[in-house]
């Protein structure tokens, strides 16, 4: 079986206002320190994440035949990322998040362009002979794709494919189809959030909502952010590091994991250990994902926290 993994999803474009003097206000100017266009996208992100710890991946998503289309393909193929099932239609144009960064705080605004459009389930099923492993993301963004997220999790679990499904923020809080794909699942990861709104538990009580979780799916990972992370019936403890802009963080987190998974064979612990380093790492640059997320990078810090500890 080859280690190479796929990531299928949401592909767009962010534009990063960081360090803003105060919280955005109505009729009212704010200024902020520094302004960037980076790789958007739960799945982009974390494809570029993988592929920049040293993972051999592909992206298979859609974007718009225009300069934001060509952006995301030439950051993801910067980082490393094959982008030969990445395909572009002029139907629409690529999606935008506008990112709007305060110390440890982000509000997004989000025109979803090609997000709106993305359905790429036959290719998918075309190619899963080629990998290891696939990791899906932002399915809730991405309608078309939504509703047929099970026939590529059926398919993959069929071929022998471990899966992952990173699955953000459902607007609606509707989680429709979500019970057809944890059964389907080696890894879940959701964040507090997406956690207590799947569950009904409430904010803080992630022990309960992994409890309910690990009852519908094999291996859940709740992610903290600032507290860490919960698994396998858990807390662990975050690392502390001081942030530049949290963007892309649970999505390196998600990729990190994977990482020490598949290609280090990582057990659950050591996974989610390397995970929170990675996630750190990238709380200290600008935008989602950076050539500056190395594995020397991830296990210096590992080393440094691990001695810091009591």
């Amino acid at each position: 079986m080859p280690k190479r993994i796929l990531f299928a999803g949401d592909a767009n474009i962010d534009f990063q206002l960081t360090g803003l003097a105060a919280e955005p206000r109505e009729d009212l100017e704010v200024f902020c320190n520094d302004f960037l266009a980076t790789l958007g996208g739960s799945t982009t992100i974390a494809a570029a994440a993988y592929a920049y710890l040293g993972g051999a991946c592909d992206f298979c998503g859609l974007v718009g035949d225009d300069a934001n289309g060509r952006l995301v393909s030439s950051m993801l193929l910067e980082a490393g990322v094959g982008i030969e099932m990445l395909r572009k239609t002029p139907e629409a144009k690529t999606g935008v998040t506008v990112n709007l960064v305060r110390g440890s705080t982000r509000t997004q605004v989000t025109y979803p362009g090609t997000l709106s459009m993305v359905d790429e389930v036959d290719t998918i099923a075309r190619m899963l002979g080629s990998y290891s492993h696939i990791h899906i993301s932002g399915v809730y963004g991405t309608p078309r794709f939504l509703p047929r997220a099970t026939e590529v999790l059926r398919a993959a679990r069929s071929a022998g494919l471990s899966t992952s499904l990173d699955t953000q923020w459902d607007p609606s809080e509707e989680w429709s189809h979500i019970g057809e794909w944890l059964p389907l699942l080696s890894f879940l990861f959701v964040n507090e959030a997406e956690a207590a709104s799947l569950t009904g538990t409430g904010i803080g009580e992630e022990a309960e909502a992994w409890s309910r979780l690990s009852e519908r799916t094999e291996r859940p990972v709740i992610k903290l952010g600032p507290r860490g992370a919960y698994a396998d019936g858990r807390a662990f403890p975050a690392r502390k590091v001081v942030v530049v802009d949290p963007t892309g963080a649970g999505d390196t987190f998600a990729a990190a994991f994977i990482y020490a998974t598949v290609e280090e064979g990582a057990a659950l612990a050591g996974a989610v250990s390397f995970a929170q380093a990675a996630g750190a790492v990238a709380c200290g640059y600008a935008g989602g994902v950076s050539p500056l997320l190395t594995r020397d990078r991830v296990r210096e810090l590992q080393r440094w926290t691990h001695a810091a500890s009591p």
